[in-house]
C-alpha cells in the first residue's frame, strides 16, 4: 500500500457512509456517530503502529484497517437498526463482505488484502481467533486497541449527554437504571472479559468496557488510554459503590504497570 492507496480509500469511505439514506434525525445520529469512530480508529491506528511499526507501507496498512473496520455497521444499521450483532448480523464478517463485494482493495496485492480482510473480519471477536499467522495476528490486535481507545470515548460522551440527545443504537438497547450485575463486576475484579449475553442494564456495558482494559495489547496503548481520561470518565459514572472501587483499584494498578513498560 502506498499513500495514493490510502487517499482513495479515504475518499471512497465517506461516500460509502452517505450513500445510506436517513430518514429521521435520530438515523443519521447513529451512521454519523460510526463514521466520525471510524475516523478516530484510523487515527489510533496510526499512533500505535508508528510505535510499534517500523515500516512505513505497514503503517499505510495499519491505518486503511481502522478506517475500513466498521464497514460492516452502516448495512447493518440500514437493516436491523441496532448494533447489536446477536440481534442482527456479525458486523465484522459483514464488513469483509462489503470490501470484497465494493473492490476497495482491488488495486493492492493479495497479501495486504488478506491482511486487511482479516482483520476487519475478526476486530470484533471475543477472542484472536487460534491459527492466524504472526503478521495477521499483529495487525488484528492493533485494531483491537485502537478500537477499544475509541469505544471509550464513545460512550464517556454518551453517559454524560441527557438521555434524549443520546444515538439510539449505541446503548444496544439496554436500560438506564441503577443496578448492575454481579458476574459482570466479578468478570473485572477477576481481570476478564464479560460477555454481551451477561449485560442487564447500562451500568454493566460500562463495567464491561472497563474490563477490555485487560484485553489491550501493546503499552502505547495503555499510555493513550491514560492520557486520554475517557476510562475515568466511564467510572465516574458508575454507581459509587465498594465493590466496583475494588474493582477499579486492581484496574487502574494494572493499567500503570502496563502503561510502564
Amino acid at each position: 500500500m502506498d499513500s495514493l492507496d490510502l487517499l482513495n480509500l479515504q475518499q471512497w469511505f465517506p461516500r460509502y457512509c452517505r450513500s445510506f439514506p436517513s430518514a429521521t434525525e435520530e438515523e443519521q445520529k447513529n451512521f454519523a456517530l460510526k463514521e466520525l469512530h471510524s475516523l478516530k480508529v484510523s487515527a489510533n491506528m496510526l499512533s500505535i503502529a508508528q510505535t510499534v511499526l517500523q515500516n512505513r507501507n505497514k503503517v499505510l496498512i495499519a491505518e486503511a484497517i481502522g478506517l475500513l473496520h466498521d464497514i460492516g455497521r452502516f448495512p447493518q444499521y440500514a437493516q436491523y437498526r441496532t448494533f447489536r450483532d446477536s440481534d442482527s448480523i456479525n458486523h465484522g464478517r459483514l464488513g469483509a463482505e462489503v470490501i470484497t463485494e465494493k473492490n476497495v482493495l482491488g488495486t493492492l496485492p493479495p497479501h495486504e488484502q488478506e491482511l486487511i480482510l482479516d482483520a476487519v473480519r475478526f476486530h470484533n471477536a471475543y477472542a484472536i481467533p487460534e491459527g492466524l499467522d504472526p503478521e495477521k495476528k499483529f495487525f488484528l490486535k492493533m485494531i483491537r486497541d485502537a478500537d477499544k481507545l475509541d469505544i471509550w470515548r464513545v460512550f464517556a460522551e454518551y453517559y454524560e449527554k441527557d438521555s434524549s440527545e443520546r444515538e439510539s443504537a449505541a446503548g444496544l438497547g439496554l436500560p438506564d437504571r441503577p443496578e448492575y450485575s454481579d458476574n459482570v463486576l466479578v468478570c473485572l475484579t477477576e481481570k476478564r472479559l464479560s460477555r454481551l449475553s451477561d449485560l442487564k442494564t447500562l451500568n454493566d456495558f460500562g463495567i464491561m468496557q472497563l474490563s477490555w482494559v485487560y484485553d489491550l495489547n501493546f503499552p502505547v496503548s495503555f499510555r493513550l488510554a491514560a492520557e486520554r481520561g475517557h476510562i475515568d470518565r466511564i467510572i465516574s459514572i458508575l454507581p459509587q459503590a465498594e465493590d466496583i472501587s475494588r474493582a477499579v483499584s486492581i484496574l487502574r494498578q494494572h493499567m500503570n504497570n502496563r502503561a510502564s513498560q
